[in-house]
């Protein structure tokens, strides 16, 4: 039995990566802690550990490597990088510090359609270094900025709506547009979107149907580009998937492993991240949270022996020992227990 564990998926990983053409970024375990206090919404962890370096600045432990590698690359290159860090966060479960392997792949330079489905197409082959049982759930924000234009939701009422589409709820969705002026055609449009089939090229077809506006078609046009490039036995569309819209534009992603209840994958196209560090340049990435898979590991701790012994108070020690013996010269691994439960194995030798 293969195990799945931390060191295997993040070896094959970046096999996947450097395989593919890009190559490896390596950064110090330090950075000024100002790089990720203005953008700390960016963080999935917004608890940074910090201290007062020699020279007076205040500097952090690094608790993302995106940011790092923005601030670093300059405008009319291409960069396809992809790293292994240690980043420094509040662990999920005891709410202490921790250091967590992160795993993820960047691409900066002309973000077009081609490029947009390599890398969604790298991202599907890491879920699948993971498992055989994933899903990848795609959106775009730039087909639901259209639709929401559409119906003159702006400012703090947008941004709630955001958050009710986020959270499936579409009863508070419609009552928000109602207070706020949508006719109920609108209101229609909308529950229709948020009750969209996930199935890529029925999503398509029913976007397509929709006379939103010109911007709207572009986007959904390009989206559907993009979708069919891809492996879509496991991919679906999914628009309550959102990320911060302060860093992100256009697709957007996560990756589900089964077995695990939170994305172990996200990413998307983030151009108004690379504006807000004054950069021209596009760019999309996504991040494979290793620490996310803790469940999954601990499945698969436990080894599978080729024979396990099984022997009673009354059994002869030498049999056991003869057992074991033939077990090794046989070139398979054994187990001598009184209790096969919870024992993984492929013959059972019992000699009570």
């Amino acid at each position: 039995m293969n195990k799945i564990n931390k060191e295997n998926v993040s070896d094959k990983l970046m096999a996947l990566f450097f395989g593919c053409g890009y190559r490896q970024y390596k950064m110090s375990k330090f950075e000024e802690y100002g790089l990720y206090a203005e953008n700390r919404s960016f963080l999935p962890s917004k608890s940074i550990i910090t201290f007062t370096d020699t020279d007076g600045r205040l500097m952090a432990l690094k608790p993302d490597v995106t940011l790092s590698i923005v601030k670093n690359s300059r405008d009319g290159e291409e960069y396809k990088l992809f790293y292994n860090e240690s980043v420094y966060r509040t662990d999920r479960n005891t709410n202490t510090f921790a250091e967590i392997t992160q795993t993820g792949l960047e691409y900066i330079g002309d973000v077009d359609t081609a490029r947009l489905s390599e890398v969604l197409t790298i991202a599907e082959l890491s879920l699948d270094c993971i498992s055989a049982d994933t899903v990848l759930d795609i959106s775009h924000l730039g087909i639901l900025s259209s639709l929401l234009d559409s119906l003159y939701i702006s400012g703090k009422a947008r941004k709630t709506l955001l958050s009710y589409i986020e959270n499936k709820n579409t009863h508070d969705a419609v009552k928000l547009c109602r207070e706020n002026g949508v006719d109920e055609k609108g209101c229609a449009l909308l529950c229709d979107f948020m009750a969209l089939d996930p199935t890529p090229d029925k999503a398509c077809e029913i976007l397509k149907s929709y006379n939103v506006s010109d911007d709207f078609a572009k986007e959904v046009a390009d989206f559907s580009a993009v979708l069919s490039s891809l492996d879509k036995s496991k991919l679906r569309v999914d628009f309550s998937v959102l990320n911060d819209t302060n860093y992100y534009n256009g697709i957007v992603f996560r990756g589900y492993v089964k077995g695990v209840p939170s994305a172990v994958l996200s990413g998307g196209c983030y151009d108004m991240l690379m504006r807000r560090m004054g950069k021209n340049s596009s760019a999309v990435g996504f991040a494979v949270y290793l620490d996310r898979l803790e469940d999954l590991y601990a499945k698969n701790q436990r080894p599978v022996y080729d024979v396990c012994i099984l022997y009673g108070d009354k059994t002869d020690s030498s049999k056991v020992s003869a057992a074991i013996r033939a077990a090794v010269s046989d070139n398979k691994t054994c187990t001598a227990v009184k209790n096969a439960d919870g024992v993984l194995y492929t013959q059972l030798n019992d000699l009570r």
